[in-house]
């Protein structure tokens, strides 16, 4: 972005959309390179529609085990640990790093916090360290794909840029 609030295409930006980006960045002389949303519960659907089945189960199994106190622990804890799922999340990547939007969670994490990277047909998964104590629990992000093959090849060079595939050890 220029000085004088333009894109590269010589859209003139307002305020808002100047204050919003800002917000977005790790610093204000930090760079987009790119942005996506992805909703995957609505664009997957058959996968959805096995996770309603098992997780219904899971809520019933919860309901006699455990009662109503239960079930609302086991729908707070699916909605917490699958929420990039569940939840239309906003992605942003910058020259200083990854930012992850969504209803639940918001992460952000420069690219040295990552160690590498590995691509699945529907996602990139960035690893964190696993020597640190979130490495070790969290793994990393994942950057789930949209329908979109370019936004997809762009995502994999981005990331290419500053992190080296999984090691085959490292699996």
């Amino acid at each position: 972005m220029t000085d004088e609030g333009e894109r590269n295409n010589g859209e003139v930006l307002s305020e808002e959309e100047i204050e919003r980006q800002a917000n977005l960045l790790f610093d204000t002389d930090d760079e987009i390179l790119l942005e996506w949303d992805v909703h995957p519960l609505q664009t997957k659907r058959d996968l959805t529609t096995r996770l309603i089945i098992i997780l219904v189960l899971a809520y019933l199994v919860a309901y006699f085990l455990f009662g109503t106190l239960g079930v609302v622990l086991s729908i707070v804890f699916t909605a917490l640990f699958s929420a990039t799922y569940i939840f239309p999340t906003h992605y942003v990547l910058t020259r200083k790093g990854v930012r992850l939007i969504n209803w639940v969670a918001r992460d952000k994490n420069t690219w040295l916090r990552f160690t590498s990277y590995e691509v699945y047909p529907d996602a990139v998964q960035l690893y964190f360290n696993r020597r640190t104590v979130r490495g070790w629990i969290l793994r990393g992000n994942v950057l789930f794909f949209n329908e979109d093959e370019t936004t997809q090849r762009r995502i994999i060079e981005i990331v290419s840029q500053y992190l080296e595939p999984i090691a085959v050890e490292q699996k």
